[in-house]
């Protein structure tokens, strides 16, 4: 297991400043903010209208502490016609720091994979995987993890799945 504290720790600093941000601002209209979010979570390659929807709705829901992955994958779904499972808990875990991040180096890491684009009741699977990450933040393999980081970081205010998240994204 390699982890790069370097990037973790340049990571910290660019989530930080997306975590403070987004309450000063409207997202759905901050370009800075935008690019900075985009940057950081590696959002490329959309429709310009794809866009539009998930700032305004990150805008609407910013201050929702009941928001759920469930809530968020269905919406998107609705108005783009596609399942963003990653893209998706992001907005989550923007909104409700206690949430974690779906992404490809999570889900390589906790030997899971993403339901595939042809499986009936897709986005049903899709929630139910992402229940099952949030689960595996319950672990002792979890805490571990949580331990590495605040023995690397012991002065960090992020929250404890904030820090799992950023163990498992620079775990290669």
């Amino acid at each position: 297991m390699e982890i790069i504290f370097d990037k973790v720790q340049i990571g910290i600093e660019k989530y930080s400043w997306i975590m403070k941000r987004v309450h000063e601002t409207d997202v759905s209209v901050d370009i800075d903010f935008q690019r900075a979010f985009n940057g950081f979570y590696r959002m490329r390659q959309h429709p310009e209208h794809f866009y539009r929807v998930y700032y305004k709705y990150l805008e609407k829901n910013k201050n929702n502490g009941a928001l759920t992955f469930e809530d968020v994958v269905t919406y998107l779904y609705h108005e783009t016609g596609s399942i963003h499972a990653s893209f998706s808990s992001k907005l989550l875990a923007t909104v409700r720091a206690d949430m974690p991040v779906w992404d490809k180096f999570v889900l390589q890491n906790l030997g899971l994979r993403a339901p595939y684009y042809y499986e009936k009741e897709r986005l049903q699977k899709t929630i139910r995987l992402y229940d099952r990450i949030c689960k595996w933040f319950t672990t002792t393999e979890a805490s571990e993890k949580l331990l590495v980081f605040n023995e690397k970081f012991p002065d960090s205010d992020l929250s404890d799945v904030k820090k799992v998240d950023f163990i498992l994204w620079a775990t290669r």
